[in-house]
């Protein structure tokens, strides 16, 4: 039984990568919005980590993406994918606590309630894609 209950949560970790690799469902307007803010942009090697800098504009597109930025007109965007999800990140406030100034992957976020302060869940941080402008 013991073994068992080691093996569970093992599977989920390895588990976990995979289900961050399916695309997520979005409504048209979530589609719409993330299409304008990485129009004229290319993907690149995913990132595990992101400086202080590129953390300072968040923008919640939906429960399965996240974009980081160091500004709305930031030639860098980062793209986020919380492992599983971050069920109602529009709604709540992200409080994350590191040690380092850097952002990382696997890094965990609680999702506080913009009213009553209490903690309403938490999400992980998957991989962090960079979309950079297209040279003109």
């Amino acid at each position: 039984m013991r073994k068992l209950l080691l093996t569970i949560p093992a599977a989920m970790l390895l588990a976990a990568p995979a289900m961050s690799e399916e695309k997520p469902r979005l409504t048209e307007k979530q589609q719409i919005m993330l299409d304008k803010r990485l129009e004229g942009r290319t993907a690149g090697e995913p990132k595990s980590c992101i400086g202080r800098n590129d953390q300072r504009n968040m923008t919640v597109i939906s429960d399965d993406i996240l974009l980081f930025s160091s500004s709305r007109n930031a030639k860098t965007i980062y793209v986020n994918k919380p492992y599983g999800g971050c069920h109602n990140a529009d709604r709540n406030i992200l409080v994350y606590r590191r040690s380092s100034a850097a952002l990382c992957r696997g890094e965990i976020v609680q999702l506080v309630d913009n009213l009553s302060g209490m903690t309403m869940g938490s999400c992980a941080f998957g991989d962090f894609v960079p979309y950079t402008k297209d040279a003109n």
